[in-house]
């Protein structure tokens, strides 16, 4: 009677993956490791953050106009929802209105700088490793091909298979730097064109909003 051997959990298996990983692309696997989480991280936070419907609500703004056509009554006024781009922009500007045209222009231009700030939060970090994951694997290769013939000479006969054998290894950080890098640039390209987009909104938001209310916000 022959006993079957149970098979190896779920997590030893993935074990045994990272250790050959680790074995292959040498200790520049770690900071390629940490890219890759950081890409990762900020690529989620982003996704959930720069939501169109959460920044650019219409009806955060409707809550604002109701408000301006009662005569800005503090009891009524909209609690401010900071998630939205342009109510933001409006809850730093309400208390000083009216004001000049130039003034008001150049506010709002100032407070959309500090938005657009705020919305590119951790882009920083893809734009950066995008550049440096790949030189982090072109620097393991080249650490891995110096490995790789100073082993030559005790090779012997074996030294076309060793060359080979370690030159495959060697080029495993520089294909691990580009898998990191590639989807670490697109994100970033991605998300800038979509801030860029929310801040389109938010100003075509505004100006309607100060040509229907320009008696109250516009002085003379």
């Amino acid at each position: 009677m022959t006993t079957s051997i149970p098979p190896e959990p779920v997590q030893l298996q993935l074990l045994d993956q990272v250790q050959v990983i680790f074995s292959k692309g040498g200790i520049m696997m770690i900071p390629l490791a940490a890219c890759s989480f950081i890409v990762l991280l900020v690529i989620i936070e982003r996704l959930l953050v720069l939501r169109s419907g959460r920044l650019t609500s219409l009806k955060a703004m409707a809550a604002w106009d109701t408000w301006f056509a009662n005569n800005l009554d503090e009891d009524k006024k909209p609690k401010p929802v900071l998630s939205s781009v342009p109510v933001s922009i409006l809850s730093s500007l309400v208390d000083y209105f009216p004001l000049s045209r130039s003034r008001l222009e150049e506010r709002i231009t100032d407070l959309g700088r500090m938005e657009k700030h705020r919305l590119e939060r951790g882009l920083v970090f893809l734009d950066t490793i995008a550049g440096i994951a790949p030189l982090f694997g072109l620097l393991g290769t080249a650490l891995g091909m110096v490995e790789v013939f100073s082993r030559l000479s005790v090779a012997g006969e074996a030294k076309m298979s060793a060359l080979s054998s370690g030159i495959s290894q060697a080029l495993f950080t520089t294909v691990t730097g580009l898998c990191i890098g590639i989807p670490a640039l697109i994100a970033f390209n991605l998300f800038s064109r979509h801030i860029e987009k929310i801040l389109i909104q938010t100003e075509d938001q505004i100006n309607r909003f100060i040509d229907r209310h320009a008696p109250k916000i516009i002085k003379e």
